[in-house]
């Protein structure tokens, strides 16, 4: 399967931030958790390979894009906190 275009990756990334803003109890802005799905989208995939895991397929890539999206967010959970 060759690389997913830039529409599926917003797409799933939006969604992986959605679900990693409902992770960590709705903590960080709805902005700054749709943005971190995205580039935990773009991000995760990539460095799941460098790490042996390689994320092939749309499963793949959601999975990836979830965990960019949770490690990109909770740090934003940490610092802002209320």
């Amino acid at each position: 399967m060759g690389t997913p275009g830039l529409f599926i990756v917003a797409v799933i990334g939006l969604l992986a931030g959605a679900l990693g803003r409902l992770l960590l109890r709705g903590r960080p802005s709805r902005f700054a958790s749709l943005i971190a799905g995205v580039v935990g989208a773009l991000l995760g995939p990539p460095l799941a390979a460098v790490a042996g895991y390689p994320a092939e397929g749309p499963g793949g890539l959601a999975l990836g894009a979830l965990a960019g999206a949770v490690i990109l967010l909770v740090p934003v959970a940490l610092l802002t906190r209320r």
